[in-house]
């Protein structure tokens, strides 16, 4: 079956669908390292399913629809089933897996590289406890706005995330006052100061966490967002447990595929050649009733 490649559309590194996506919000230059990982994904898959850029849909049966992707932290990207079920099993099969010495280097090097994906303001601002809030999109949807009052009351932070809209904005400074961080503030270098991080699960901030020793809570109400299935893998009895990541980053099937290894186009076969036996349905169009894509916020 030959694999079509991506077009120049909607995809990782069109200038325009990146303007669309954030606005005035520059993406940061360390994201380019990704564009050669984007030029091995084809197009579709096994009975021409779709392979597409940070869009998400799911199905409830056995089949596969379509595949997404989306890119993490700089420095990967992560390929998934467009099926909640499909993508949690992978990841949770992942984590169960053998650590490597290929695995412990990349949960190195997230822990000591990994920098912000859009352009932020550098400052000086230290904080112990900093919890990072979706953007606007899908901020009333995924948050447990009680857990959030409860960090804040114990002194937490709330960073804004970059996207967030001026109202949106605006109203948290009503609400939180001086516990807001101005959204424009370089996530990763709060990151840094704190040890006590929370998140959703639209959050890569979490991953970048758990690698760098901190602690880390989940801020969420368990709606379904672009890494669900990899925090769900994470979790050991409700705490995300770091050893699990180093599995998912050791596997060749998780669908997390790293820059800066060897052979990333072995990783891409491997994930996709794993669902080669699972019946793939020929896609409908998305102005189908039936099959319906979503943009994601992260």
């Amino acid at each position: 079956m030959p694999l079509k490649r991506l077009a120049d559309n909607e995809e990782l590194g069109n200038s325009v669908a990146h303007f669309f996506k954030s606005g005035n919000i520059l993406r940061s230059k360390d994201n380019d390292r990704l564009k050669a990982l984007k030029e091995m994904l084809p197009t579709s898959s096994f009975n021409n399913t779709r392979v597409e850029y940070d869009v998400w849909y799911s199905f409830n049966d056995d089949k596969i629809h379509g595949y997404v992707y989306t890119d993490v932290l700089t420095q990967f990207l992560y390929l998934r089933v467009a099926s909640a079920k499909k993508a949690v099993l992978a990841m949770r099969d992942a984590a169960a897996g053998e650590i490597t010495e290929e695995g412990e280097q990349l949960f190195a090097e997230i822990a000591n590289k990994c920098g912000d994906k859009y352009r932020l303001r550098k400052g000086s601002e230290s904080h112990d406890f900093v919890v990072f809030l979706p953007g606007t999109n899908i901020m009333n949807k995924v948050v447990n706005w009680k857990k959030i009052d409860n960090a804040v009351s114990q002194g937490a932070k709330l960073k804004c995330h970059p996207l967030t809209a001026p109202p949106a904005y605006e109203h948290l400074v009503s609400k939180y006052g001086d516990a807001i961080l101005q959204k424009k503030m370089s996530g990763h270098e709060l990151l840094e100061s704190a040890s006590i991080v929370g998140t959703c699960d639209n959050s890569e901030m979490g991953i970048a966490a758990l690698a760098k020793g901190k602690s880390v809570y989940r801020f969420g109400n368990n709606e379904w967002t672009t890494y669900s299935a990899i925090y769900k893998g994470l979790l050991t009895k409700d705490r995300l447990d770091p050893n699990k990541l180093k599995a998912i980053l050791s596997s060749k099937t998780s669908g997390l595929i790293p820059a800066n290894i060897e052979n990333p186009q072995e990783r891409i076969n491997e994930f996709f050649n794993q669902y080669r036996e699972v019946e793939h349905v020929a896609p409908k169009g998305f102005s189908d009733t039936v099959q319906q894509a979503k943009r994601t916020n992260d």
